[in-house]
């Protein structure tokens, strides 16, 4: 086997997929650990926005002080987005006189590419960039990281992870976590469809915003039973809260689709503020209320709001005008809007 190259003076490791930025991070660290014997080699350092200055001098007087055992030093340096442009430019001096035998690595969430430092670092030492794919290619990264695991799995099994867990880039560690949990219930096996179910963790946001469609296609079987799912999983009070002002916000949202004039989806995404995707489904809904049924929704909603602030009226969710029960207010405001 030939002997890996020389680790580089300085790297920047940035990205969305924060998964994939970590494990680059600990690659770093266990090679520098495995050349020298032991972490001594190896130093952190966190960089806040209050006080990025003080951590630049931390960092640069590392780097400036000669290390005590052999091999490369592996200077760890987190946040480093936060650095501002005076700091930058300390670094980019750094960057081109390094101290020998020292390797600076900067993690970040984000750099833009026209920075002055991204393109010192990629002229001196190396970028390792990894971002999270657009919502459409979010089922194509399922499959990738259930590879990595051994975990084979079908296009339509991964489309079905993400509507039980969440398909938002952003939640990207927590679908690890369901796919890591996946693949040792498996076994090596092939996923499917009931695996998901049984061991994958439903996410309370995908499920609030299934029941938004629920109610905008005015199922209310279905909407019933995404209620139930999203109070047994969580704290009913705070569950009741966000389900109420979800509510509220998608009516609203659906009646300002209703009096649209277009049907075109990215002239509605404009006018309505809101992802291409999520007017597309506001245009599909739309057709299921008329002038009537938003009268019928609003009514439900202004009777339920005063029950979530603690002032209901004596009405059958409350006791001589106590709120016994948040979870009641929502569901009878669910039972009365969709009636």
């Amino acid at each position: 086997m030939s002997e890996p190259a020389p680790l580089k003076p300085v790297y920047l490791i940035v990205g969305s997929d924060r998964p994939k930025v970590r494990r680059a991070v600990q690659r770093l660290r266990r090679r520098v650990i495995a050349e020298s014997g032991s972490d001594i080699n190896v130093a952190a350092f966190e960089v806040e926005s209050a006080t990025t200055g003080a951590n630049l001098r931390a960092v640069l007087e590392a780097a400036d002080t000669p290390g005590f055992a052999l091999g490369t030093r592996l200077l760890l340096v987190f946040n480093a987005h936060h650095f501002k442009m005076k700091e930058r430019k300390e670094l980019i001096a750094y960057i081109h006189d390094p101290m020998p035998g020292t390797c600076l690595a900067l993690e970040a969430e984000k750099w833009a590419k026209d920075d002055a430092l991204y393109k010192t670092v990629l002229k001196t030492g190396d970028v390792l960039s990894f971002d999270l794919p657009k919502r459409y290619e979010m089922a194509g990264w399922v499959r990738e990281r259930a590879a990595a695991r051994r975990l084979p799995m079908g296009a339509a099994v991964a489309r079905h992870l993400l509507d039980v867990c969440g398909e938002e880039p952003g939640h990207s560690e927590r679908l690890e976590r369901e796919i890591e949990k996946l693949a040792l219930y498996c076994r090596g096996a092939e996923a499917t469809a009931e695996d998901v179910d049984a061991v994958c963790a439903p996410d309370d946001e995908a499920r609030i915003f299934d029941l938004m469609d629920a109610v905008g296609h005015r199922d209310r079987t279905r909407a019933f039973a995404l209620l139930e799912s999203i109070f047994a999983s969580g704290d009913p009070q705070d569950d009741a809260n966000r389900v109420f002002y979800s509510l509220l916000r998608h009516v609203r949202k659906l009646e300002e689709a209703w009096q649209l004039p277009t049907s075109d989806q990215s002239t509605a995404a404009k006018q309505l503020k809101v992802h291409p995707f999520t007017a597309k489904k506001l245009l599909e809904q739309r057709k299921n209320y008329d002038r009537r049924r938003f009268d019928k929704a609003y009514r439900a909603l202004a009777v339920a709001e005063p029950g979530m602030r603690g002032r209901a009226p004596a009405t059958l969710e409350t006791a001589a005008g106590v709120n016994h029960s948040d979870r009641l207010v929502v569901e009878l405001a669910l039972a009365r809007l969709l009636s």
